[in-house]
């Protein structure tokens, strides 16, 4: 009888993780972070290219910017790299 009890409940909540799965996927598919990378002689042209890049890549997403960029140098003052990223969402 106990055995049964617990295979009952097991199954109770594995049909009911996987009835939540779908409905946590779906409002995650909503919102994403993008980003873009960019090198260039000095720090400054990196970050303007890194944002172009991110440009690119919320045009590409099909979604609009929320929030402000997040723009991250890697601190080498000659041919610096650096990233730009921002939540979008559709």
């Amino acid at each position: 009888m106990l055995i049964k009890r617990y295979i009952a409940l097991g199954c109770t909540a594995i049909v009911g993780a996987a009835l939540l799965v779908p409905a946590v996927a779906e409002a995650k598919g909503k919102c994403t972070v993008v980003g873009g990378q960019g090198t260039g002689v000095t720090p400054e042209i990196a970050t303007l290219m890194a944002t172009n890049a991110l440009s690119e890549s919320l045009a590409s997403y099909g979604g609009k910017g929320k929030g402000k960029v997040a723009t991250k140098c890697d601190g080498m003052v000659v041919m610096a790299t650096c990233t730009a990223k921002q939540r979008a969402c559709k």
